[in-house]
């Protein structure tokens, strides 16, 4: 017998036969459950609480498209807020195969992408049930309910979730190769592949395998503390080699996420998640939802109408078939008692984070209060479980029919428990459909049993649970919820709105660098897009991201553009400069597109070149360049304690240093308030803007990761570039290699002498060459352990 209690194991040749219809069967119910974004005319770009595939995945996607197609790996661009750096997150590019298509194919072609994610899944997952020695039976059905769980689903918007699962799932079956078969090259990989998803995933993958690993070895025969140390410790040094292996794409995302206002700046939930009390709890809401949510993912709504707690991605997604909730408990019949022990053990992991939210915060390392992975690995937990008892099952061996009974009247009590909040919220006729669902799994369980035709029984619970995915997972999918679709790509407006025709002329005409100030959002959604400049092209100053940049938000904050009371908020939702014309101006501004022409046309310095339909193109007659040079300088200190509009008429009278910078600065005239506020007063900003025109940089040659310029100063200055400072930016001055300083509390900048001078500006991403180095290492170890260890022995564990 093997250790998870089935017969014997499937024969290799037997489960190579099996993948065909493992395939089949995914393929089958993704067609019927995405028909209408396949042969119908929607596409999976939701304008629902699922706008983030509209205003953030999309534009994303766009973006890295043009760039693997105009100038190859991505790296540093002014088309997401003042300036970021693309590198870390380029397993995107790994993960999410639409970025290499036309960005004119990505809308129509994400629903395929999913279904390469639902493939992938499925399969990894039914070889991983397969290699625990279950029957085909269980492992068909565990595939299709991970697949076709809540968590997928979600991923039809959130598509992080779609790739999580997908890499997680590969983890999944690497431990199992590893601590079940002794394959342990699967696991390096398996970690790197995680890496993919960003180097915080690396910190769940090490969670995940501190429990899955010793349990899956106690669970096959450990006897000693001293034998099951020993293979922990040798897996331990494989996964830290496969975190080695994925050191070009981790060590660059670990640097983007410190360097992040989430990471390291003032909207970390860090402090906040830390001093809650550790055995508190939360509202009854929260509990309601996860008490109902495992019965099906819209019980208490879908999309934008979803009234359980939070919203509807960040609550529990724990629905995977009804079928699991039936069968968990007889997991434990028939089981060992360390067996038994390590189920009870699982099943405590699913609900302490639960009653007790403290420890579901220290999952996420205090870093968020939301479900997600954390459920993602319940999911895992639980089809497990239960295909264990499936597979028991299908094979005529012991079934406890009281203890099924017992559970189809617990579960059916639940959904009909008398709680005013939960009766008040809950969708009465899904209620129906999850109460025939337990009554019909039950019923046919028991009769199988009965009639001792539970291989027969086992087969007709797949089509039940297959019937009851589609049913359940379409409302998920598709019902009521509003999409793009594609008459919309063709039409006059979203993404496809005269904005296209204005950056084509821009472009037709002008070569400069300059940004564009929209006034109005594109995208469709419920929530406004503060990403078109990815979409369309440009560059602008606002950026919807988890991890923007951190200078670009302390430049915002520097100057008050951020509200320190909403920060979490604003430092994601960051709509940049719009609203504030000085600092437009000074951030290169030269034309603005908006909707209302009456604020322009009388405003000072704007004039009117075209009109698109609704819109309107100005053009700023104050334009300033890419590249502004100052003798003098305000200190930070002083500088933070000015007004609002007294610092963005400082940006364009000198330039803000910290004291250490200005301490290497020598020769620079430092300005005191008091003369500062003397010259706003004296200066008109026709004359100013003239000044600061005269010694910019003359620029020769620009990309978004290399500026070539000339400048013509009468002493020692400071070159002003107006982009998020990064440490991946380097500096020389005829040909000679001068340091990058962070100036203007959150900008580019680099002191210069005196002179004529040839200047170059250049990024490469910070540690890519570290990482690349470290990645190659790891892979000429992998390599040479595979050939000398293709196998560890893990018999000494059995």
């Amino acid at each position: 017998m093997t250790d998870s209690g089935v017969k014997q194991r499937p024969s290799s040749k037997a489960r190579n036969w099996h993948v065909p219809v493992v395939i089949g069967a995914l393929l089958v119910l993704w067609l019927l459950i995405f028909r209408n974004f396949i042969w119908g005319g929607d596409t999976l770009l939701y304008k629902d609480i699922g706008s983030d595939s509209i205003n953030v995945s999309y534009p994303y996607y766009i973006t890295l498209s043009d760039y693997l197609h105009e100038k190859g790996i991505p790296s540093w661009t002014f088309r997401t807020g003042m300036g970021q750096n693309l590198f870390p997150y380029i397993g995107t590019v790994l993960v999410s195969p639409v970025v290499w298509l036309g960005k004119g194919m990505i809308a129509q072609s994400i629903v395929y992408q999913h279904l390469v994610y639902v493939l992938v899944a499925g399969i990894l997952f039914a070889r991983f049930l397969a290699d625990r020695g279950l029957t085909f039976a269980a492992c068909l059905l565990g595939s299709l309910l991970l697949s076709f769980s809540a968590y997928m689903c979600m991923g039809s918007c959130w598509f992080f979730h779609a790739t999580e699962l997908v890499c997680f799932t590969g983890l999944l079956f690497a431990a199992e190769k590893a601590a079940g078969r002794g394959h342990w090259a699967y696991l390096a990989l398996g970690v790197a592949l995680t890496a993919f998803l960003g180097a915080f995933n690396l910190y769940l993958a090490a969670l995940f395998l501190c429990l899955y690993v010793p349990a899956r070895l106690l669970e096959r025969g450990s006897e000693s503390i001293r034998r099951l140390v020993r293979p922990c410790v040798v897996l331990a040094v494989v996964a830290f080699l496969g975190v080695a292996l994925s050191a070009i794409i981790s060590v660059n995302n670990f640097y983007a996420l410190l360097n992040s206002p989430r990471g390291s700046g003032s909207a970390s939930l860090t402090g906040k998640l830390m001093s809650s009390s550790v055995l508190g709890l939360e509202s009854s809401l929260h509990y309601v939802t996860a008490l109902l949510r495992p019965f099906g993912n819209d019980l208490l709504g879908t999309g934008s109408s979803f009234h359980g707690w939070q919203n509807y991605l960040e609550a529990p997604m724990s629905y995977c078939g009804i079928i699991c909730l039936v069968l968990l408990p007889q997991v434990f019949v028939g089981a060992s008692r360390r067996q038994r022990g390590i189920y009870a053990g699982l099943l405590l992991f699913l609900v302490i984070p639960t009653v007790f939210p403290w420890f579901r915060h220290l999952f996420w390392a205090f870093q968020g209060n939301y479900y997600r992975a954390y459920s993602l690995f319940s999911v895992f937990g639980v089809i497990t479980l239960a295909m264990t008892a499936f597979s028991r099952y299908a094979e005529g061996r012991v079934f406890n029919l009281w203890l099924l009974g017992i559970t189809a009247a617990v579960l059916a009590g639940i959904l009909y428990l008398p709680v005013d909040l939960m009766q008040n919220l809950i969708d009465r006729p899904l209620r129906v459909w999850a109460l025939v669902m337990i009554a019909a799994h039950a019923a046919v369980l028991g009769g199988g049993y009965l009639l001792r035709r539970q291989r027969l029984g086992a087969w007709i619970v797949i089509l039940l649970a297959t019937g009851e995915l589609y049913y359940f997972d379409r409302i998920t999918v598709v019902d009521d919820r509003p999409v793009i679709t594609k008459q919309e790509l063709t039409e006059r407006v979203g993404y496809n709105d005269e904005t296209v025709d204005v950056i084509r002329d821009l472009k037709a005409t002008d070569e400069s660098f300059y940004r564009v100030t929209k006034t109005f959002l594109s995208g469709l959604g419920v929530f406004g897009s503060v990403n078109d400049a990815m979409v369309f092209g440009f560059f602008g100053t606002s950026s919807y991201s988890s991890f923007n940049n951190l200078d670009y938000t302390n430049f915002l904050l520097a100057l008050d553009v951020i509200d320190p009371e909403i920060i979490g908020t604003d430092t994601r939702w960051s709509l940049g400069l719009l609203g504030h014309p000085l600092l437009s101006t000074f951030a290169c501004e030269k034309y603005v597109l908006t909707e209302d022409p009456v604020p322009f046309q009388t405003a000072e310095g704007y004039e009117f070149v075209k009109n698109y339909g609704r819109r309107y193109l100005f053009r700023n007659r104050l334009f300033l360049p890419l590249g502004l040079t100052f003798r003098q300088y305000i200190p930070e200190d002083q500088f933070i304690q000015l007004e609002s509009e007294a610092k963005a008429a400082t940006l364009l009278h000198a330039v803000v240093l910290s004291n250490d910078v200005a301490l290497t600065a020598g020769g620079l005239t430092r300005l005191e308030v008091s003369d500062l506020k003397e010259q706003i007063r004296g200066t008109a900003t026709v004359d100013l803007v003239e000044l600061r025109r005269r010694s910019s940089l003359e620029m020769r040659q620009f990309s978004e990761n290399r500026i070539k310029g000339n400048v013509r100063l009468e002493g020692k200055s400071v070159l002003v570039v107006q982009t998020a400072f990064d440490r991946g930016w380097h500096a020389w001055q005829d040909g000679r290699a001068v340091p990058v300083s962070k100036v203007d509390a959150g900008l580019v900048g680099v002191v210069l002498d005196g002179g004529i001078h040839e200047i170059e500006l250049c990024y490469t991403p910070p540690f890519r060459i570290v990482g690349g180095v470290i990645s190659l290492v790891a892979l000429a170890i992998l390599g040479m352990a595979v050939y000398r260890w293709p196998r560890m022995q893990m018999d000494s564990v059995r």
